[in-house]
């Protein structure tokens, strides 16, 4: 078997800020040589794909201050310490559409970009959702856009929807037909 693995020898951190730490590595390639590995360690994330009972996934258009774009995304946030990551889920549905799901069912889990950065994002179904309104986090502008199900898949379809989370989270909801969790 080929040898991948890279082990860590010491590091450096450069930068650390409120949601991530950025760290430059040297590390131990499998041949013996050396590397520098920059990285971004970053909290868990949690996505949610919510649907109402009219059949409209509940999509959340917000400015998105890196890319200088207004996206629509699922609704989505960071685990705070010693929170789980279902709770998660319920809060930043909460917050960010007005609604709950009595249902919260796991969709899976991804790393975002892991050739630098560590962020794993788990992604939920949510369903059979109740009002349950909740004030938006200070910094955050979110509009709730519900968006049926044949306008998401027409919005996948012509490459509208540019959130990465988002696309993977959609992809697999709607790509498991009636089978889903």
């Amino acid at each position: 078997m080929i040898a991948l693995r890279e082990d860590r020898l010491e590091g450096e951190t450069l930068y650390r800020g409120r949601i991530l730490t950025l760290r430059r590595d040297r590390v131990r390639l499998p041949q013996g040589k050396e590397a520098l590995r920059e990285v971004v360690d970053h909290a868990i994330a949690v996505g949610v794909v919510a649907e109402n009972d009219r059949g409209e996934i509940l999509l959340v258009r917000q400015f998105r201050y890196a890319v200088g774009e207004e996206l629509l995304e699922i609704p989505a946030g960071l685990v705070e310490p010693g929170e789980d990551v279902r709770e998660t889920a319920h809060r930043e549905l909460r917050e960010e559409t007005g609604f709950d799901a009595e249902e919260m069912t796991p969709l899976g889990r991804f790393y975002s970009s892991p050739g630098f950065c560590n962020e794993e994002i788990v992604l939920f179904l949510g369903r059979h959702l109740k009002p349950d309104p909740r004030p938006q986090d200070d910094d955050e502008r979110i509009v709730l856009c519900p968006t049926p199900r044949q306008e998401v898949k027409r919005l996948l379809r012509e490459g509208r929807l540019k959130d990465g989370k988002t696309l993977v989270a959609l992809h697999q909801y709607l790509g498991m037909g009636d089978n889903h969790p």
